[in-house]
């Protein structure tokens, strides 16, 4: 583990030391003087997770910077009392790394976090673009869940010691068996997810996040879902940087009914429905979303529907 930003040996595994003590880690992919894209991973996950898109990053001259939030990976824990506060680990990260202009990338359960660092640092993010994200989950009144996200956001979720001991179970079951991990995160996948998934590797990647994420502790994971399923502290219909949504229609993992709520909120929001995909379908497709981020959206709400 590096603290020299400049030393581009190892990107993989870096750290910066904040004021208060801790530490954030972090990797870099891509173009190291390509323009900076940030990007959250999911829950549970990682910085590695973004590890099989260095190539597209590079060949299109971005530069990703991929945190651990706290708790997860090389980063240290540490409690957020709101998805308002983690937004300061953004911007120290950002700050940190002399970086002031710059998109910013959320996918699953980053998309929270995406927000509020957004919010925090409206005039320093050109773009916000979050992939199947976990929407507005506490408002299980409106949304319509399946069995299992009912388990993830409305008991897991309102639990934090049911949380513990299930993210406690799943990191014993993949320290003693880590090939397990692969399995775990298609468990419940799409058919389409797990043959997007199954190209070049990326189903042992998204273990391999997992398994990084979970392996000093399961206080990000507790946390990350303790925050989304109360209501958010964030003044979303404030929010006047662009957001682009892009939200698979069969969605497994997140309710998409979530995300559709989401984007009716945001001011500035450009909705797409991708029909027939699941959650994973980023992982063949980061090139379109680096592409679109290119280009800024209209200053209006619209959706529409595609297929992939």
């Amino acid at each position: 583990m590096s603290d020299d930003p400049d030393r581009i040996a190892d990107r993989s595994a870096r750290a910066l030391q904040m004021e208060d003590g801790r530490r954030i880690g972090y990797a870099e992919y891509g173009a190291p003087d390509g323009h900076p894209v940030i990007v959250l991973h999911g829950t549970p996950g990682s910085r590695t997770l973004f590890a099989s898109m260095a190539d597209v990053a590079r060949k299109m001259g971005f530069r990703i910077i991929a945190p651990d939030r706290a708790g997860y990976g090389l980063s240290d824990p540490h409690h957020h009392e709101t998805l308002s506060d983690t937004a300061h680990d953004i911007q120290a990260l950002a700050n940190g790394l002399g970086v002031n202009r710059f998109y910013l990338v959320g996918f699953s359960g980053g998309g929270p976090h995406a927000l509020a660092a957004a919010l925090l640092m409206k005039d320093r993010i050109q773009q916000v673009a979050l992939i199947s994200p976990v929407g507005l989950v506490s408002d299980t009144e409106y949304v319509s869940m399946t069995s299992l996200q009912h388990f993830i956001f409305s008991y897991l979720g309102h639990s934090p010691v049911a949380a513990r001991t299930y993210f406690h179970s799943v990191r014993s079951m993949i320290t003693w068996f880590p090939h397990s991990s692969d399995i775990l995160v298609t468990q419940y996948a799409t058919d389409k997810d797990r043959a997007i998934l199954d190209q070049c590797g990326l189903r042992h990647s998204l273990g391999t996040s997992m398994r990084e994420g979970l392996n000093r502790s399961v206080e990000g994971a507790v946390q990350d879902l303790r925050l989304y399923c109360r209501p958010w502290d964030l003044a979303l219909h404030q929010l006047q940087t662009p957001v682009s949504i892009w939200q698979g229609s069969d969605d497994t993992i997140v309710p998409p009914d979530a995300a559709y709520r989401l984007a009716d909120v945001l001011p500035n929001c450009r909705l797409e429905v991708i029909d027939d995909m699941g959650h994973y379908w980023l992982f063949g497709s980061f090139e379109r979303i680096l592409d679109a981020i290119r280009i800024v959206p209209p200053r209006r709400n619209r959706a529409f529907r595609t297929a992939q």
